[in-house]
């Protein structure tokens, strides 16, 4: 029943001409419609909630097709020169997203579909409100035709309790906690798949399905939350399916702290390995909560992010987002904050600190290439101070340069792509009849860049100020050749330079000062300037796994990293300099006034699986975190590595199939990792 990918693939590719412009709205349902009718639909044995189709993603490649050939168009020499040596990059971000989730339950498809029709009736519309209409009612008529189409699907499967409950989706909203469960999964296909608006949050789900699980025993519920899990976990969400624990609800006034603790109960049983949890933190979260999420961290069950709720609330305030809004946000992704009625685009723009540092020190050249990707300067210094204002000057220009690429991506929404299926879940979008992307039709149109490798830049700008302008061991120009020699014949000072000099990370005062001093000049450089599309520019200082491919552009910087390693992860110490322990290690990263920064600000913690054993362990970790979060940190995770049984793991890995690591945002299979990653991994847990 249905076409095969290949077949879908080439009537898309037909209506989509990378060179030539489209209406993208009406372009866009159409395809979507189209793909509803003629997927193939499939029924896995193991699923109890939905169907499985064969066209996740086809409409994507299209999409970034014509962004590739957009980006050819506007792409002057001098962005290419940026993005080649990863000293600055943008681009289109369709991938950080999450619905109105209270609609979608409140309402169904069927609620939903009746209120944009109920608009499409009015009379005062203009023709570009009564255009949307009727494109969305296009997808939603779409989607009726593809449950039936399910429906009938599950029945030849034997599958009855899934197609009566699909049946239900055509009728009425979701009233019981499978069909909770089921509405989830249906939309997130129909977004993500369908529309391929990348979807990053599956919601505040304890809040969201508590009314619903009441209605159950609690042997039922917790083995729909069993098979649902696993379910969702099947869909290979890219970075891991997010869900978040709120623990109350957005007024703080009606807890649902027994579903949170089930859930958790449920994660803890389970063997999930594409699943993650954002726990929201405030000064209300019971300590049991957190002793149990710490117990699962214990286990090596380290999917779960923690996130502080106050600080992140104030973040989105003082980007301007109504009190409600900011308290209703969502994690969309890794870590990254949003408004209730925010499209962020997380993801956008990125900037090297680093490379800002290389460009100071050799007159805006950078250091492999010798191309001119900063500003020209003569990188002659008297003293740290003029060196730094070279630096800051340079980095002011990465982000410039950063924010202006993205905003010629962002300018060309119209070309790129649209979100009807998002977009309908929105009061705000509804009542405008606007789309979130063609029409800049969110409520807070906002766009993000992330700046990368704080520590390394950090330690680096440290150990020129020691070894140059302090203890005068060398002349900065002879530093630099040392650098673009890569720290040939230059071991020993490389080594001094690594270990012995100050490092962000251990509490040290004059480390945690210029760190914050840099964030400080990011922020004065991107947060709150206006973007193309009517909103504002947010700061973000993670890294994920971007950290390696920067790193290999970057030439060899003073902190001891030679050229091509990684840079420093997120907001945290480079690897191995946090030598004092977590504790000093979060001190740090609290010098940063992370309300300054909702795009995300991490820490990552790498513990022995020595230091936090039994019950004992947990009161530390449930301590170190109430510290940090006291202090004013935005989000940290935890990995709890064994360094033998990693050493196992990589000889053995057929002995050890479910071994997990936090990778960076996500988890991943300690197994699916390379032999550098590996041995990253085993070096991170020898402390």
């Amino acid at each position: 029943m249905g076409l095969s990918r290949e077949q879908l693939e080439a009537v898309v590719a037909k209506h989509i001409p990378i060179n030539e412009e489209i209406d993208v709205l009406e372009t866009g349902c159409t395809l979507i419609a189209y793909l509803l009718d003629n997927c193939r639909i499939t029924v896995p044995e193991e699923n109890r909630f939905f169907v499985s189709v064969n066209c996740a993603g086809v409409l994507g490649r299209l999409w970034w097709g014509r962004s590739r050939f957009v980006r050819s168009t506007f792409a002057t020499e001098e962005h290419q020169r940026g993005d080649e040596t990863l000293a600055y990059t943008g681009c289109l971000d369709i991938s950080h997203t999450t619905p109105k989730w209270e609609n979608v339950f409140s309402l169904g498809f069927c609620g939903l579909k009746q209120r944009v029709a109920a608009y499409a009736l009015k009379a005062d519309n203009t023709p570009k409100q009564q255009r949307f209409y009727t494109q969305v009612l296009k997808v939603y008529d779409a989607i009726d035709r593809f449950l039936l189409r399910a429906v009938q699907a599950a029945r030849e499967q034997g599958k009855e309790e899934m197609a009566e409950g699909i049946l239900v989706m055509t009728r009425r909203a979701p009233e019981t906690l499978f069909e909770v469960m089921q509405t989830s999964i249906a939309y997130y296909v129909f977004q993500h798949m369908f529309e391929v608006t990348y979807l990053r949050s599956m919601g505040r789900i304890d809040t969201l399905w508590y009314d619903f699980r009441k209605k159950e025993s609690k042997a039922n519920a917790m083995q729909l939350m069993a098979d649902y899990f696993a379910e969702a976990d099947r869909l290979e969400a890219p970075a891991n399916m997010p869900f978040t624990l709120s623990c109350y609800d957005v007024c703080r006034n009606i807890s649902v702290v027994d579903l949170t603790d089930e859930i958790l109960d449920v994660y803890s049983a389970s063997n999930l390995t594409n699943t993650k949890f954002h726990l929201l933190c405030g000064v209300n979260t019971p300590e049991s909560i957190i002793s149990k999420a710490f117990a699962c961290v214990q286990k090596g069950k380290n999917s779960i992010v923690f996130m502080g709720n106050e600080t992140i609330i104030k973040s989105l305030e003082k980007m301007g987002a109504a009190p409600a809004d900011a308290a209703n946000y969502h994690v969309e992704g890794c870590y990254e904050a949003a408004s209730d009625g925010e499209l962020p685009c997380t993801t956008g723009g990125r900037v090297s600190i680093p490379k800002a540092l290389e460009l100071a020190l050799n007159g805006g050249r950078d250091m492999l290439t010798g191309d001119p990707v900063g500003l020209a300067t003569d990188s002659k210094f008297n003293s740290f101070e003029a060196l730094y204002a070279e630096f800051r000057r340079q980095l002011s220009h990465l982000c410039k340069k950063s924010m202006e690429v993205t905003d010629l991506f962002e300018s060309r929404y119209k070309q790129l792509h649209c979100a009807p299926i998002l977009s309908s879940t929105y009061d705000y979008n509804i009542e405008n009849g606007t789309d979130l992307y063609c029409d800049y039709g969110a409520k807070y149109n906002n766009s993000s860049i992330n700046a990368l490798g704080l520590a390394t830049a950090t330690d680096s700008l440290i150990a020129i100020k020691k070894l140059v302008f302090e203890e005068k061991r060398l002349t900065l120009a002879q530093l630099v050749d040392i650098l673009k020699a890569d720290w040939k014949d230059q071991e020993a000072l490389r080594i001094y330079a690594k270990n012995k000099l100050p490092k962000y990370g251990i509490g040290d005062r004059e480390a945690d000062s210029l760190a914050k001093t840099i964030t400080e000049d990011l922020t004065a450089f991107i947060a709150g300037k206006p973007n193309v599309k009517g909103g504002q520019w947010r700061l973000g200082l993670f890294s994920i796994d971007w950290r390696w491919s920067f790193g290999e552009k970057c030439a060899a910087s003073a902190d001891g990293r030679h050229l091509g390693e990684t840079l420093s992860q997120n907001a945290g110490a480079t690897f191995g300099a946090d030598r004092e322990g977590a504790t000093a290690h979060l001190t740090s990263v609290c010098a940063i006034d992370t309300t300054n920064t909702p795009n995300g600000t991490n820490a990552d913690i790498d513990l022995h699986a020595s230091a936090v054993r039994g019950s004992a362990g947990n009161r530390v970790l449930c301590a170190m975190l109430k510290t940090y979060f006291d202090l004013g940190g935005f989000s940290v995770h935890f990995n709890v590595l064994d360094t033998d049984i990693l050493k196992r793991a990589k000889e053995r890995p057929q002995d050890y199939p479910t071994l997990q690591v936090r990778l960076c945002g996500w988890n991943v299979l300690f197994s699916s990792l390379s032999d550098k990653e590996k041995d990253e991994f085993i070096a991170r847990s020898v402390k």
